[in-house]
């Protein structure tokens, strides 16, 4: 007797099955419960709570394995064919990354015990270092072709639409600096012919090996040529991060692979193409024939179309009963042809209103609002139309901003940091940053707090700006008068810039502002307020009687 002939039989008593992978099962074999005791002696005092409001309202149960292969082929598929796909995958990450994503260097200086604020231009110089490497293509890309930031949004793109990609982190040999080398998700697999030498403990899931502990050790690559290069996630020697996966959504806790961004809505997008495609073939064939004239009377007709302005053409067709071949006439009309003296029972009949589909429209904005609900996108954001009043815009654009901070924290943790990690170690060694103690708590973990004290970092992108900028000016000033925010926070979140850069460079501005015009200031007081602004006005005056004499010479 089969295994599952069994089960069926020892639990019979139970109606409801279970689906995995088109097998049926019953559904209590697979529960991690036995139930045991007396049988109640009326049926309607127990029952199981399984999800159904009535018998068999659920439906089948699927234990579901992820086929990662299959789902990042057709989300890659779908991002080269479909526009809607390829409008949400472009939408979020020009929203979400923009130029990139830029830190904020905070130290926590409680930690590292010094006085407040005395490593602010610590703070300033380490910021801009980064933003030179960030910079420099030949520096911060294996490959030498991006930036930092286009680095950012390829590392996005590519986790969203398959899943997940691999960052890979080396050192250049000339410039002892980090750069940054992405490999794409699919690359990532089990070796076909097994794995040699794997460590006692170690397993492999999806291209990823794991530990004892389940943690991520090491990732296997599929080169061209279709061996697997072994890439560690630390360096044996050195303890320092070298290779990690950036996932594109979020993942159960068990599961060690990304699942595209648009798995949960790959059929619907497909659906919705296929629609739209089908309105437009109907439209455009429909036009094929624009007009006809009808007869409703019989008497001699004007052939009212065969005369001047028009194109003739001759189509012959045949059919399988061997009969003779008919020849039909099709007439191509000059625009702005007009019919007159038709013969009476002859009326012309239009084509063409009948070939599209009004609820089209309906249809696929039902479909969008859907799509960009369960991506935590507002529909306004996704489909860039604003026709609501101002509130209803500016609602939209606050809900999306939560899910940017929320975003940018993540994106952050995640994959910029690791490298602004590894940077900044890099730059301490080779002396171009100062950072006492850093070096000797980056190697003792009993220092942790030490070296996350000095590699404090936030992350920020492209602020979404106001629809009505006064109205947010003028209460960032509220706010920052009653103590209820700061500087700092406001101009982060109003302009996307930092406070004690804008401070800094306000106060270069000004003096430069001074010094134009001190030689006013100077002819004021030797020769009078009234008499030097006549003066000025006098030669602006001329100047721009010169400049119009110019432009008309």
């Amino acid at each position: 007797m089969s295994i599952l002939s069994t089960l069926r039989e020892s639990f019979a008593a139970y109606s409801d099955t279970v689906t995995t992978q088109g097998h049926i099962v019953d559904a209590d074999a697979l529960r991690p419960y036995s139930y045991s005791g007396q049988q109640e002696s009326s049926p309607s005092q127990h029952s199981i709570h399984d999800g159904g409001k009535f018998a068999g309202g659920f439906g089948p149960t699927q234990i579901q394995t992820t086929d990662y292969w299959t789902l990042r082929a057709r989300s890659a598929q779908l991002f080269n064919e479909n526009l809607y796909a390829k409008g949400i995958i472009r939408r979020l990450v020009t929203n979400e990354i923009n130029t990139g994503l830029t830190p904020e260097s905070f130290p926590d200086e409680g930690v590292l015990g010094v006085a407040e604020g005395s490593l602010s231009k610590w703070t300033e110089n380490t910021e801009n270092r980064f933003a030179l490497w960030g910079k420099s293509p030949g520096v911060c890309d294996f490959l030498r072709e991006k930036t930092f930031g286009a680095l950012q949004a390829t590392a996005r793109q590519e986790a969203l639409i398959e899943g997940d990609v691999l960052v890979v982190v080396t050192q250049n040999r000339q410039t002892k600096l980090p750069t940054v080398q992405l490999v794409s998700g699919n690359a990532v697999d089990t070796p076909y012919l097994g794995i040699k030498n794997l460590r006692e403990g170690h397993e492999v899931k999806h291209g990823v090996e794991l530990d004892k502990q389940g943690r991520q050790t090491a990732y296997y690559v599929r080169q061209k040529d279709g061996t697997f290069n072994r890439v560690a996630a630390y360096g044996e020697k050195s303890g320092r991060r070298r290779a990690w996966l950036v996932y594109g959504t979020e993942r159960r806790l068990d599961e060690v692979r990304g699942q595209p961004l648009l798995t949960i809505v790959l059929q619907s997008l497909k659906e919705i193409d296929r629609y739209r495609d089908s309105t437009q073939r109907k439209a455009v064939v429909n036009s094929f024939l624009s007009m006809f004239i009808k007869k409703t009377q019989d008497k001699m007709g004007t052939l009212p179309m065969t005369g001047g302005a028009v194109r003739r053409d001759e189509v012959t067709t045949t059919d399988d009963s061997g009969g003779a071949p008919r020849t039909m006439q099709a007439l191509g009309m000059m625009p702005g042809t007009v019919f007159t003296e038709l013969q009476h029972g002859e009326e012309p009949v239009l084509k063409g209103g009948e070939g599209t589909d009004s609820n089209f429209g309906e249809f696929e904005r039902t479909i969008m609002q859907a799509v960009a609900w369960a991506n935590q996108i507002p529909p306004e954001i996704l489909t860039l139309a604003f026709s609501s009043n101002y509130s209803a815009s500016q609602a939209a654009i606050n809900e999306f901003k939560i899910y940017l901070n929320k975003f940018w924290e993540d994106f952050g943790c995640t994959f910029a940091t690791p490298i602004y990690q590894e940077w900044l170690i890099s730059q301490v060694l080779l002396g171009k940053i100062a950072a006492p103690g850093f070096l000797e708590a980056w190697r003792d973990p009993g220092k942790h707090d030490v070296f996350a004290a000095w590699v404090n970092v936030e992350w920020l992108g492209s602020i979404k700006p106001s629809t009505d900028m006064l109205k947010q000016a003028k209460g960032s000033e509220l706010l920052v008068a009653n103590g209820w925010s700061t500087n700092a926070r406001e101009a982060r979140i109003t302009t996307g810039t930092k406070f004690d850069k804008n401070i800094a460079r306000l106060r270069i501005e000004n003096e430069k502002k001074a010094d134009a015009l001190r030689p006013l200031l100077e002819l004021r007081a030797e020769f009078g307020a009234e008499e030097t602004d006549a003066a000025v006005s006098a030669m602006a005056y001329q100047i721009d009687e010169i400049q119009n004499q110019l432009s008309e010479g």
